[in-house]
């Protein structure tokens, strides 16, 4: 059990760590202005990976390292490899915004999949909610002659791999570290980039090129400790769906940073997709409870 004021400081380090990865996000951004999507990924992933090798080794845990080789460590890592590249794809060529909020149906599409592949029974409301994530992302991408960006589909490719990777770090065993995990898929994304750089030109960086992608691999690593925080110092149920608040901070840093700004369509749809993830998390969590055994004893 957790209590309200470790609950409340859960909620904190969420919306710290939603709004420094939408920073991360729009430091991808700023790189493509200054090279390719392979070479921002290797030096990010990179640095990223070094930042995490000081700090295990500062926490006693690089022992841990040795489960990189793990089968489905390495399965994860591989997965949000080909997601980041694809998003860091989108993100050169849409708005920062826009790839946020689509991303955002990734808890619906593990929610569909786990329906249609595993038969979980899910509910007539909770099908509702999915149908309507779903519209709220046509609303965003505007599938309409002079209003499509192809692009738009990039981030939507990422939500169903980030579903095949949530399901894959559920069966990642409890004793591997969670930071060794996060190194891999550092280790991966550079590993991404340097492939990549047989299809890419790469170019020589500028000190604001450098900056730009240490600024990415410091906040990588910083949302991500503060993502595991929040969860593990309060209840995952409550501040679960504190992870929206990416969406607001996206559309922020979009109109302040790219001077871009959603349309009244496309704030509807973000609006549409934050809703039914958040009824869906909340249906979720009502739902285990009710399967719960009993703690009290028998008569």
């Amino acid at each position: 059990m957790h209590d309200v004021s470790a609950n409340r400081r859960g909620i904190l380090l969420m919306v710290a760590g939603t709004a420094v990865f939408a920073a991360n996000d729009a430091s991808s951004k700023l790189a493509s202005a200054y090279m390719p999507v392979s070479e921002f990924m290797a030096v990010r992933g990179f640095c990223a990976a070094l930042i995490l090798a000081v700090i295990l080794g500062l926490r006693g845990e690089l022992h841990g390292m040795r489960h990189v080789v793990d089968r489905l460590v390495l399965t994860r890592a591989g997965t949000e490899a080909v997601s980041a590249f694809f998003y860091i794809t989108a993100l050169s060529m849409i708005g920062l915004a826009d790839a946020s909020s689509i991303m955002q149906v990734a808890p619906l599409v593990t929610l569909a999949a786990a329906a249609l592949l595993m038969g979980q029974r899910i509910g007539w409301r909770r099908w509702m909610a999915v149908a309507t994530g779903f519209l709220g992302v046509l609303l965003v991408i505007k599938p309409g002659p002079g209003t499509f960006q192809a692009a738009a589909l990039l981030p939507l490719g990422c939500a169903f791999l980030i579903s095949f990777r949530d399901f894959t770090t559920g069966r990642i065993a409890a004793h591997v570290p969670t930071l060794v995990v996060a190194t891999a898929t550092a280790l991966f994304g550079m590993l991404v980039g340097l492939l990549g750089s047989d299809f890419h030109s790469w170019r020589a960086l500028g000190v604001e090129a450098i900056a730009i992608t240490l600024f990415g691999a410091a906040t990588l690593v910083c949302g991500h400790m503060l993502v595991i925080s929040a969860f593990r110092s309060a209840d995952p149920t409550v501040v679960a769906p504190f992870r929206y608040a990416n969406v607001p901070f996206a559309v922020t840093y979009g109109a302040l940073i790219f001077g871009m700004r959603p349309d009244v369509i496309a704030i509807a749809g973000m609006t549409l997709i934050v809703a039914a993830g958040i009824y869906t998390l909340r249906s979720q969590t009502r739902a285990a409870r009710r399967t719960e055994p009993s703690l009290e004893p028998a008569e």
